[in-house]
Order: structure tokens, then sequence, then C-alpha cells
């Protein structure tokens, strides 16, 4: 037995079996690596069960207060407290922290379901007794989405990135680095929320479902244009009879990733002088430390939205608050030059005609796509479609200019456009 750790060699450290063994007090001699991940498990494992101790406490309380009000006799059982939080918190202790992240603790899941048990009004009671057992159901872990997993097919999104958005490619040259530094450690992926600002007509909504769709995430999009209150993205208070969840709530909560993408549209545009600062909710969300115990206002449920993507746009960046551009990583996007446009042109419209599916329909020729050039690339993606679909029409494996609408043959447009 080394009594003290000065005893013990070098690069190893004293590590006693504790009592579920029966050579009581018994101590192995262990690599300091290895000796302080079981101690992190160990302290791991006293948390969980002080928890669930916490948690039964609560809730034996909750039960008594609910057994001597009025409606007691109606209430619905309240679950088995150590049986749940071992069932509910399966895999988070032996989880792989780059591809699985919990979003919920068991114990707040408990406290929620104590709560309810206490309601009066029934409709309310049953309809968050079955959004409960949705989350129970789905467990406290999220898969955690990188597109590192598969090495080729993000090679092939980030070329796709690059020739179809190449006035982006700051920003593409951005993720890209963030992707690969999560593959040098065992942390999720992690990208700092982006603003993307400049002229309209540019293709910054276009360019970030297409960084969604290469990051393999979910995206929601949240336009500020109209917005007038704070409970689309963090819920309506219990207390009025429209009350909903919140969109951070749904896609992290009650969806399969734990690192979904929100694009927060025409952020400049949010309404001012409001009663309800629509943007005040993201200022929490958008820190890590306070984005790791965000509250669901219809639920009120709190949850770790820690790893949440957002993509922000915006015209003029002057009218977003300080506050928050701080929070962001900013990018000033440019319009593509004429030789950035002609090759965004030829690739989005291959790869619109691509995802139509048509058998045997030829890729668009390249003298016909430059034609398009002067377009946005959501503009080129919906021509395309539509001209392929008059083609098919009328017997015909390709396009030609015919298909193509006169407006978007103006050579008036495309002289002044292009440069």
């Amino acid at each position: 037995m080394f009594s003290r750790l000065d005893e013990a060699p070098a690069g190893f450290h004293p590590f006693a079996l504790g009592r579920s063994y029966p050579e009581k007090g018994v101590e192995l001699l262990l690599p300091l690596a290895l000796a302080d991940e079981l101690r992190q498990k160990r302290e791991e494992r006293a948390r969980i069960a002080q928890a669930a101790l916490d948690a039964e406490e609560n809730l034996r309380r909750e039960d008594l207060r609910a057994r001597t009000s009025p409606s007691a006799s109606a209430a619905p059982p309240v679950p088995n407290q150590v049986a749940f939080l071992k069932a509910f918190e399966r895999g988070v202790a032996r989880r792989r922290r780059d591809r699985h992240h919990p979003v919920l603790r068991g114990e707040e899941l408990l406290r929620v379901i104590g709560r309810i048990a206490t309601l009066r009004d029934k409709d309310y009671q049953k309809r968050e007794l079955e959004l409960t057992k949705k989350l129970e159901l789905a467990g406290a872990l999220r898969d955690v989405t990188n597109p590192a997993f598969r090495p080729t097919k993000w090679a092939s999104a980030l070329e796709y990135l690059r020739e179809a958005h190449p006035h982006f490619a700051e920003v593409t040259d951005f993720v890209a680095r963030r992707v690969t530094l999560s593959t040098h450690g065992r942390q999720p992926l992690k990208i700092p929320p982006l603003h993307l600002w400049g002229d309209p007509g540019l293709g910054k909504t276009h360019y970030a479902n297409d960084l969604a769709q290469a990051l393999g995430a979910p995206i929601r999009r949240h336009s500020m244009e109209n917005a007038q209150t704070t409970s689309l993205l963090l819920g309506t208070e219990r207390h009025w009879s429209t009350a909903t969840q919140g969109l951070i709530f749904e896609q992290v909560c009650l969806g399969r990733v734990a690192n979904p993408v929100f694009l927060i549209d025409e952020l400049d545009k949010a309404p001012r002088g409001s009663q309800y600062d629509p943007l005040a909710p993201l200022h929490s969300l958008l820190e890590p430390v306070t984005a790791s115990r965000v509250r669901d206002a219809s639920l009120d449920i709190e949850f770790d939205a820690s790893l949440a993507i957002y993509i922000a746009t915006s015209n003029d960046p002057d009218r977003v608050p300080d506050s928050l551009r701080s929070r962001f990583r900013e990018f000033h996007v440019l319009p593509p030059t004429g030789a950035q446009a002609l090759q965004a042109a030829r690739v989005v419209a291959t790869a619109a005609t691509n995802q139509l599916g048509v058998c045997g329909f030829a890729a668009p020729d390249p003298a016909l796509c430059n034609k398009l050039a002067h377009l946005s690339a959501r503009e080129i993606s919906q021509t395309v479609q539509d001209a392929v679909a008059r083609a098919v029409d009328a017997g015909r494996q390709h396009l030609t200019l015919a298909d193509l609408p006169a407006d978007v043959l103006d050579e008036s447009v495309i002289r002044s456009t292009l440069h």
C-alpha cells in the first residue's frame, strides 16, 4: 500500500478499489491517465446517484402536496425515480463524446413530470404528459452530426460549395477548418455563430441551406422580418391558451441531432421598440455557457442547446445591435465576379438537372448556362428545373434556349449584371 502520493513511482498514481470489492482498502498502482479516467467515471456515477436521490426527495415533496390538494385523486402516477433515471440516462456515461451528446438531464425531466402531476387543468396535463413521454422514449442522448465521419462525401460536398458559391469561399473555408479541428479530439463538432451580410440577391439563404446539407444537419429557418415576440425561438408561456414549444426545443429535444442548423434570416429587419424584443433570446442562445441551460417557456423545461449551429443573414449590419454582432463570426459577402458567376451557373444548373432524376436527360450546355449567370443560385435552380419540365413535355432529353423564359435571356440585364 502507498499511503502517500510521493511514494508512488513516477507516472503512476495509487487508486483505491472501493467498497464494491471484497479486498476492502486495497490500492492499485495505475498510470496517471487511466487513474484519472477511472476517477472521473466514479465521480460521474456518484453525481448520477446523488441526482437520483435529490429528484426522489423533490418528487416525494411534490407527491405529498399533490395528495393534499383537492384534485389529488385524479393526479397521474409519478414514475419510480431511480429506475427512471437509469433508463433515461442509459449510455450517457459510456458515450463517445464526438458522436453523442446529452441534451436533457433525467432529474430535470422528472421535475417537470412531478409538476405536471399537480396541474388541475386536465387538457394541459394530458398534452404535457404526452410530450414528456416522447422525451422519455427518446432518452437523454442525441446524435452529433459531423461530415468528417464520411470524408469522401464531405470532400465532394466541399467541392460543390466552392464551385456553386465561389463568393462564399471565406465562409466555406472557415467551416471546413472547424470540421478538420473536430477530427483531432474527442469533442463534438462546434461551429461558432455565423453572420453573413451583404446586398440582397447574393444567395445568402441558398448558401446556408447548401451548407447545412453538406454538414448533414437538419435546418430550420426563422425570419426576423415579421417576428413580434420571443416565443418562436423559446416557446410561449404556459398561461397562454395557445402555448406552443419553441423552434430550439423542437429541433434539439424532439429532433434526432444535438447540432441542427438554425437560419436566422433578415436579422437586421427585426422590429424595434416593441414590448417583447424578438432578438432577446439570441443573447443567451449564442453563448455556449448559457446555451447549455436554456429554458423552453411552454413546458418549463431546461435543456442543452450548446451545439446548435446558427447562421444569420442581413443586408445592413449597422442595424444589428452590437451586443449580438459581438457573438457572431461576421463575413461580408461581395457579389461574384463575372468568371465566378459563369462557373457557378454551370455547376448549379447541372446539379438542378441531376436532382430531378430524369433518366437520360443531358447536362445543360455551357453556352446555355452562361445565359443564367446573372441570376442567383436559387433562381438558376428554379429556372433550370422549370426548363427541364418544358423540355420533357416537348419530348426532348436536352435543354434549348427556347425552354428558358424571355426575361432570363434579356441581354441588357445580363450585360449590366456581369462584370
